[in-house]
């Protein structure tokens, strides 16, 4: 069984995770309706989910709510197609109005990062295009500047969205702008053309929205595993050195679609999968996939990564400003004085010689005297300097370094030497 570990006891294990998360070099996201929960979108299974309002409230229609998202019942009567067209369409009134969450601001924190290499969402409710990330759209046509191929796309919705409505018959896109369960134009357009040629009228189908039910075959399945394929690969091909995570949040990982998808992810060697939700999900089927299962909120889970990433932005923005700050203000900045006295010290050497060779009436002597009496004066005057820590810091900053009155002898002997060299 995966270790499982309670967010709300927090500890050191849990610390790491969130550090692995954080620094990982490529992050794969599973979502699924947990996220939403908090942004006003009801989940499927929760005793306060979709499927126990649908059942209140048509319990006559369904025996249960998940039938009203089964294709073989969904269809079956026109009684049924009605009330499974009028809670899409709430559904999609409250899509409309809900906003992305915490996770969906990650994800796109992800993606900003260059640490995303892709999400696969569960949901419908199309808050990842809200949140700005790159959503792959099938039905979108190719040469329309909004459709994102899949190569560059950070969003994979695995069951469709709300955003489109697809003809039942001929399988023709529309925008939500029509209402489901009328029929579709391009049908009714074709059925046109041939009545005024004197032909017979063809079927007209009606819309639908274009998600995926239960039952009934994925339109896009190939494409889809087209890309899986590509994102397990890039995966693997990872150096053992890397950690790469899998990161599943919101979900109770019972859609076989989702499974076998995780399980496909999670078999690279260098990854990591994490399960965060707020029940326990992960049982003995899942040892050697899921390597840790958290419980607690998906959003906690999120934000405490988020923290870690400020923390991080904070040391680079300091180590950028120390940079900027004078050299006697950090330890490079020391070596560089160091440098400058030391440059310092052989141009009033070669000053001083110059001065010397060019008026010899000047006793050398008198020279090395006035410059450690000038050296000595400097260093006593400095060393009864008393101000406060802020305007030392500034007069270290703006005036050379201090000289004691050992240093200034070494110098003024030094000197002296060389201009008795000069001098011969």
């Amino acid at each position: 069984m995966p270790e499982t570990l309670r967010l709300s006891e927090g500890g050191e294990e849990i610390q790491k995770l969130v550090k692995r998360v954080a620094t990982a070099r490529r992050v794969v996201v599973v979502t699924g309706a947990g996220i939403s929960v908090n942004c006003g979108i009801p989940d499927f299974r929760s005793s306060s989910g979709l499927f126990k309002q649908i059942q209140a409230s048509h319990g006559d229609v369904v025996s249960k709510g998940r039938d009203l998202f089964d294709a073989s019942v969904v269809f079956r009567t026109a009684q049924a197609t009605h009330v499974f067209y009028e809670w899409m369409t709430h559904l999609r009134e409250q899509c409309e109005r809900a906003q992305p969450g915490v996770v969906h601001a990650f994800i796109r924190q992800l993606a900003d990062r260059g640490q995303l290499q892709r999400s696969y969402t569960q949901n419908i409710d199309g808050l990842e295009r809200k949140a700005g990330l790159e959503v792959w759209d099938p039905h979108c046509p190719a040469n329309s500047p909004e459709c994102v191929p899949w190569q560059q796309a950070h969003s994979i919705p695995l069951h469709g969205t709300m955003d489109r409505l697809t003809c039942q018959l001929c399988s023709s896109s529309d925008t939500y702008d029509a209402v489901a369960g009328d029929s579709c134009s391009d049908c009714v357009h074709r059925s046109q053309q041939r009545e005024q040629l004197g032909r017979r009228a063809l079927a007209t189908g009606t819309l639908r929205p274009a998600v995926v039910l239960y039952g009934e075959p994925h339109p896009h399945s190939e494409d889809i595993a087209r890309i899986i394929g590509h994102d397990t690969r890039a995966l693997q091909g990872r150096k053992r050195a890397t950690h790469d995570v899998l990161l599943v949040l919101g979900t109770t990982l019972k859609v076989p679609g989702c499974k076998q998808l995780v399980r496909q992810l999670a078999a690279a060697p260098t990854t990591t999968t994490i399960v965060v939700n707020n029940e326990h999900v992960c049982g003995r089927a899942w040892d050697g996939v899921v390597d840790f299962q958290i419980i607690g909120c998906v959003d906690d889970w999120c934000s405490r990564v988020q923290r870690v990433w400020a923390a991080q932005t904070k040391i680079t923005q300091w180590t950028r400003v120390r940079k900027t700050l004078p050299a006697s203000c950090s330890a490079k900045g020391q070596k560089a004085t160091g440098e400058r006295r030391s440059t310092a010290k052989k141009e009033n050497v070669n000053r001083v010689v110059d001065e010397t060779g060019e008026s010899q009436k000047r006793n050398v002597n008198q020279v090395v005297v006035e410059v450690v009496q000038s050296q000595k004066r400097r260093a006593r005057d400095n060393d009864s300097i008393e101000c406060t820590q802020p305007e030392l810091k500034r007069r270290r900053a703006e005036l050379p370094m201090r000289r004691s009155a050992r240093i200034a002898m070494r110098e003024s002997i030094e000197l002296y030497h060389q201009s008795l060299s000069i001098c011969t």
